[in-house]
């Protein structure tokens, strides 16, 4: 028989008090007001013991280095089974179009109890395949306490759909980025366990660690390609609403290109792009750079998927046809068929800003 003890995690009066301790043990002048909020925000989410040592370690030439006290903290919430932190640096700005889903983020995360964490879930469909019918009723009981804990806490959430590539978790890792909180993925797979019991069990200890480290305040963001088979008491938790990501406009691509011809150093003509998402633009100009091509030559090894899954990228705008929220445009998002109509257009780097030229005579 073993004894196991729940400590609680310190609160934000506690930790403020650590902060002050370590200063005075190390002989050093009491921190300013603004060092504090910085050291304790950093600590929130961890014991008092770890975030003593996390403290300590990152009193650098006899001054605090917040930065490194941030990664000694995502090392520690990444021992939770299912947890790890986003390091990337991508913002909105990065992002190409889905002004209606960008503006509305914005609101959120300006407005009234902002979240301190977002909450990513990638493919949710998928994580919570088998709720209901699994024999063993893991998954079942992993979904039920999910569902608990977002309406006990009241925790806000939204659901990105939409065919492959159409930037919906780059969105979810840019929000964060955004407003400068910390980006937690949710990887529901990784809780799972061989052991009876064990799997619920490291379920609420990643959902302890999120609670902590939010304060209580923090956004779920789900992407999902296929929301039919999402099972629908865990959709309506998601009450911010569902955003669905259409293959981009040829405005959008315009936008897109501008921005992946900075990144990547690259010009020249561009493919026949009708019909590609943000994730191929993005590949084709990668590809450019990486193996000395032209933008045509890249575009070869390239297949957008608007071929290559067709009839599924259909069958998801009838879905969401009149249903769900567009991610570009202000709205319900709304399907209507068109045949293509491309213009070739040429796109050249040149002092300024990037700018799209019509094509030549002989391009014509």
């Amino acid at each position: 028989m073993s004894l196991v003890v729940d400590e609680p995690l310190p609160s934000a009066a506690h930790l403020e008090q650590i902060v002050r301790e370590t200063f005075h043990a190390a002989n050093l002048a009491e921190p300013e007001r603004a060092k504090i909020d910085r050291a304790v925000d950093a600590l929130i989410g961890l014991a008092a013991f770890p975030a003593e040592q996390a403290l300590a370690i990152s009193l650098v030439k006899r001054e605090l280095d917040t930065e490194d006290l941030w990664e000694r903290k995502r090392q520690v919430i990444e021992q939770t089974p299912g947890l790890s932190v986003w390091r990337g640096g991508e913002t909105f700005d990065d992002l190409g179009g889905l002004s209606n889903v960008k503006s509305f983020l914005h609101a959120v995360l300006a407005g009234v109890d902002p979240p301190r964490v977002i909450v990513f879930i990638d493919e949710i469909e998928k994580a919570f395949a088998g709720t209901g019918t699994d024999l063993s009723g893991v998954k079942t009981e992993m979904t039920g306490t999910i569902l608990t804990y977002m309406q006990d806490r009241e925790a806000d959430g939204i659901v990105l759909t939409g065919p492959p590539g159409a930037a919906k978790s780059a969105v979810a890792k840019a929000t964060g980025n955004t407003a400068g909180i910390p980006t937690i993925a949710f990887d529901l797979a990784a809780m799972e366990s061989s052991l009876v019991g064990a799997s619920t069990d490291r379920l609420r200890t990643a959902l302890k660690i999120i609670d902590a480290v939010s304060q209580g305040r923090m956004l779920f963001i789900a992407t999902c390609n296929s929301i039919a088979s999402l099972p629908p008491e865990l959709r309506r938790r998601f009450t911010l609403g569902t955003f669905f990501f259409d293959l981009p406009t040829e405005k959008e691509r315009e936008i897109i290109w501008q921005i992946y011809f900075k990144k990547y150093g690259v010009t020249g003509d561009l493919p026949n792009d009708e019909g590609w998402t943000g994730a191929e633009s993005k590949e084709c100009c990668r590809k450019a750079h990486r193996l000395s091509m032209t933008l045509t030559q890249a575009a070869k090894y390239i297949v957008p998927v608007s071929r290559s899954t067709a009839e599924q990228i259909k069958a998801l705008r009838q879905m969401a046809s009149g249903k769900f929220i567009s991610a570009s445009a202000p709205g319900v998002y709304q399907f209507q068929e068109i045949p293509p109509v491309h213009k070739g257009r040429v796109m050249r780097e040149l002092e300024g800003p990037l700018t799209v030229m019509p094509p030549s005579r002989s391009e014509a």
